[in-house]
């Protein structure tokens, strides 16, 4: 009697504890869905919910409740729903009865396509899921898929997939004597043209569609990614800032994080007021990585973090197509760090990034230097992107890419007469027309060497150098290992990114600076010590993976 009476009392307290804990998911919860909510005018958190996983995920009613609440649960307060993946249509009655339930719960709501299996396969593709865009029956498909998204929804992502590499016999008598760039592109722009937007817009007046750019901004022309002329197309663009895990000692397939914040940063000098979000998911990363997209990605200026999708990151784990993610762990970390980045969005909000001047011309071609600004970005330059030359910059680096530009000789020369410091390539100087340039005082040559990654092995001395040329005009000296991100805003604001695996010390000389004020870290837990002594900020300690953001005047 007595035991059982002991049993019943443990029963109601564990009963007790199971309302608590449940009581402060809730609040935990709702608090930070509400903070998402005062801050959607910076930034705007969201998902995907796939083709598939509208079938597998909000066909219930209790599987409907449970997507709701993860959502709210993790700071998401816009889902795209998609229409198409893969070969599969999303039915219309659970596609509208979706919609009308995140409506009704105060998200906004808008569509997807990913045009894949859609139609006759292409030939020689490495990716397999693309399409080949001059056969009719498939341009026909592409047609009744945005039909169909635009009768359902007002706004519609294309997900990214809308290029080709197929090289069938069809294809080969189309191109021409074009090369396979400038067909590619072509017929592209027609496509986005005839067969998505101009048919979405007649069945549905009111439906905007937006083009999500893939990460791969070196290879964009190779595949028809023209993003000069869909971008000024297309109602909106988004940009994929999915970078995963690097390792930085032998060749990976990955993307070293800075990847990430050039490529939106960039997009975004095109885009303008066009740009909306980036794009990441949990495939091929662990907590920190992910972490890092999405500062990255807020760093870049977006308007919108895209986290795909949500059969991904309700798992613990999951694999796709080769890429293996914790998407559980993930997303609990980044639930932590959401206020963090809703701070540093407003932070940030209306300051244009400034430093030094890179540009990377449209459809130019990456000879042996693939992604260099990806990696440049880790030496602890702070770069602002560009897709034209701007001859009136204070400082610039200029890689191979600026061959696109005719007679890119006589401009460098008009440049350096201004006794503008200039950092070049190797590549760029074996290619020179006018070699006389390379003994200028003003310019340094950067030795890349035929593999961009090899600048990451590069000492904190031999990084000072180029550091010194290139941030001078800017009245700042800037000294820390390599792989630390630096950022400049506004007028006084910067930030500082660590992706080293270990704790580093910064010392920033300024030409002049009074006061100094730490206004953010993340990890918001790390204790980062800032000090000021005349001239000189000294940051000691900045814990690994870890960011800093600093007011200074």
């Amino acid at each position: 009697m007595k035991k059982m009476k002991i049993m019943r009392k443990l029963s109601r307290i564990g009963i007790a504890l199971s309302i608590i804990v449940i009581n402060i998911t809730f609040v935990y919860s709702q608090s930070l869905w509400d903070t998402a909510k005062k801050n959607n005018d910076v930034l705007t958190i969201t998902t995907l919910f796939t083709a598939q996983n509208v079938r597998d995920y909000l066909s219930t009613t209790d599987n409907l409740n449970a997507a709701i609440n993860w959502c709210k649960q993790t700071g998401i307060t816009k889902v795209y729903i998609e229409t198409f993946r893969g070969g599969y249509y999303a039915e219309r009655e659970t596609l509208t009865n979706a919609k009308k339930r995140f409506l009704n719960e105060g998200f906004e709501v808008s569509g997807c396509v990913t045009p894949t299996r859609m139609g006759k396969n292409p030939v020689g593709s490495g990716w397999g899921s693309g399409a080949c865009y001059t056969d009719n029956e498939t341009q026909e498909n592409l047609q009744r898929i945005f039909e169909y998204s635009a009768s359902i929804f007002d706004e519609i992502m294309v997900d990214d997939f809308l290029f080709t590499e197929c090289e069938c016999e069809e294809c080969i008598t189309a191109r021409g004597k074009q090369s396979w760039s400038d067909f590619r592109n072509d017929l592209m722009v027609k496509m986005s043209r005839e067969r998505i937007l101009k048919p979405a817009k007649a069945v549905n007046p009111n439906a905007k569609v937006i083009i999500k750019y893939p990460l791969w901004y070196d290879d964009f022309h190779k595949r028809g990614y023209e993003v000069i002329r869909e971008s000024e197309d297309f109602d909106k663009i988004y940009i994929g800032t999915e970078t995963r895990d690097y390792n930085y000692d032998i060749r990976s397939s990955g993307e070293v994080q800075y990847g990430a914040y050039f490529i939106m940063r960039w997009l975004g000098c095109i885009g303008g007021d066009k740009t909306g979000g980036g794009w990441f998911d949990a495939l091929g990363t662990t907590p920190n990585t992910y972490l890092e997209q999405a500062r990255q990605t807020v760093l870049g200026g977006a308007k919108e973090i895209m986290l795909f999708c949500y059969s991904n990151l309700i798992h613990k784990t999951n694999f796709y197509n080769g890429w293996f993610g914790t998407g559980v762990a993930n997303v609990d970390a980044l639930r932590k760090e959401l206020p963090g980045l809703f701070e540093l969005a407003r932070l940030l909000h209306g300051k244009d990034a400034k430093g030094i001047h890179i540009p990377k011309l449209p459809n130019s071609e990456p000879f042996e230097e693939p992604y260099v600004f990806s990696v440049l970005g880790m030496l602890g330059l702070p770069l602002v992107p560009a897709y034209e030359i701007n001859e009136e910059a204070s400082s610039s680096i200029f890689s191979v890419h600026v061959l696109k530009r005719p007679g890119f000789s006589s401009t460098l020369q008009e440049i350096l007469d201004k006794e503008t410091p200039v950092v070049i390539t190797d590549g760029l100087a074996e290619r020179l027309t006018n070699e006389t340039l390379l003994k200028r005082g003003n310019l340094a040559v950067l030795k890349v060497e035929g593999e961009p990654k090899n600048l990451l092995k590069l000492t904190q001395e031999e990084l000072k150098p180029f550091r010194d040329k290139l941030l001078a005009p800017m009245g700042l000296h800037f000294d820390a290992p390599n792989k630390v991100g630096l950022y400049l805003f506004g007028d006084n604001y910067l930030v500082i990114e660590n992706f080293n695996d270990r704790p580093v010390d910064i010392t920033l000389d300024f030409a002049s600076v009074s006061d100094v004020r730490k206004m953010l870290v993340l990890p918001e837990e790390e204790n980062i010590e800032l000090s000021h002594n005349q001239n000189s900020v000294r940051i000691r300690n900045l814990s690994p993976r870890s960011l800093i953001a600093v007011e200074y005047h």
